[in-house]
């Protein structure tokens, strides 16, 4: 990151558990058998990703950075409730060293295993 000129400010996070409504039984009965995708299930999923990174930016703006690197997003279903599922968003917030920085092209390097 430093010959790229930026920094690390700190280590910023977001979480949200959500709570997936149930289809009712006459929406049940319409689409059994049938493979269809559930709306509303892949809608929450997409609102939870989405308010995780949110408030990992949030956090982010709070130290000043400029961005976020090396963020990752984890996704777990909780056995203690039924329709529940959690997003954890974590990365390194970042800010640039100067205002004349420049990346560098990228270059390949291999480990090599004896």
């Amino acid at each position: 990151m430093l010959r790229t000129g930026y920094r690390p400010v700190g280590m910023v996070m977001g979480n949200c558990v959500y709570h997936v409504a149930r289809q009712g039984m006459g929406q049940w009965f319409k689409q059994v058998g049938q493979n269809v995708e559930m709306s509303n299930y892949t809608q929450a999923l997409y609102d939870a990703r989405e308010l995780a990174m949110e408030r990992m930016q949030a956090e982010a703006i709070s130290l000043r950075a400029q961005g976020v690197v090396g963020a990752q997003i984890n996704e777990r279903s909780h056995g203690w409730g039924s329709h529940v599922i959690e997003f954890f968003a974590v990365g390194t917030a970042v800010i640039s060293i100067s205002d004349t920085h420049e990346v560098p092209a990228p270059s390949l390097s291999l480990l090599l295993n004896d």
